[in-house]
């Protein structure tokens, strides 16, 4: 059976002397629910927040450390805030704090092998280790979210006129003022605009709302660019 890892910001843990334990769960999270109670009616009524909204949660891995000598160097390295990977979807990486003590004891004299565990405070939506630019040239082509939930991409648009038009699933967004040839960003996650250098800002210069790509196939229509580059944000349960 292969050894089990997390890497903590990009650090394998197996390189400060780690090994798990145990392989770390994988976790599905917890959707935000309200359940309300209607007096003189048996049961509740259960109300989302929203599509798609998720409660953080506590990954604990149960860890041991050969040498006392590294015990600081692990103390050190496993803090603060960052990204985490675990082998069982090593492909994936999500925000996460280390939270609580750690404290790791000594198991075994001879060997100076010492145990504990640490735990992450993970958000609940995990991402790819690697992005991919997907790029297309004509109104109606296709792109497709291979992620759980909806994707807010960051999009580079080339105009070849004054007003570039995106629609992506009946959701259209308009970017004004442009000089045909030059590229610029819409990035529909933190719904802002930039020029391609993004030393400027251009959102006052949108009209409409920002898109998201549903899970699946997605059709994207428009005027007024030659291409569009999508850097990608699958995101996963």
């Amino acid at each position: 059976m292969a050894q089990s890892y997390f890497i903590w910001n990009g650090k394998d843990c197996r390189g400060m002397g780690i090994t798990m334990r145990a392989p770390a769960a994988i976790i599905r999270p917890e959707e935000r629910v309200e359940h309300v109670q209607i007096p003189g009616r048996s049961g509740d009524v259960t109300e989302t927040e929203g599509e798609n909204i998720y409660n953080s949660y506590i990954q604990t891995v149960s860890i041991s450390v050969i040498g006392g000598r590294r015990v600081r160097d692990v103390y050190r390295w496993l803090r603060g805030a960052g990204y985490v990977t675990f082998s069982g979807e090593p492909d994936k990486q999500q925000k996460a704090r280390v939270i609580g003590a750690i404290t790791l004891n000594r198991i075994s004299r001879n060997m100076d092998r010492w145990a504990g565990e640490v735990q992450f405070y993970c958000q609940p939506l995990k991402e790819k280790m690697t992005s991919r630019v997907d790029t297309i040239t004509s109104s109606g082509s296709t792109i497709r979210n291979n992620g759980d939930v909806d994707e807010k991409p960051l999009i580079r648009v080339t105009a070849s006129g004054a007003i570039a038009l995106i629609t992506i699933g009946g959701v259209s967004i308009s970017l004004t003022g442009l000089t045909s040839g030059t590229k610029y960003w819409i990035d529909c996650d933190t719904m802002e605009c930039w020029n391609d250098a993004k030393t400027s800002l251009l959102t006052q210069n949108s009209i409409g709302d920002y898109p998201v790509m549903k899970p699946g196939d997605n059709t994207v229509t428009g005027t007024g660019w030659s291409q569009l580059e999508f850097t990608r944000r699958e995101r996963f349960l």
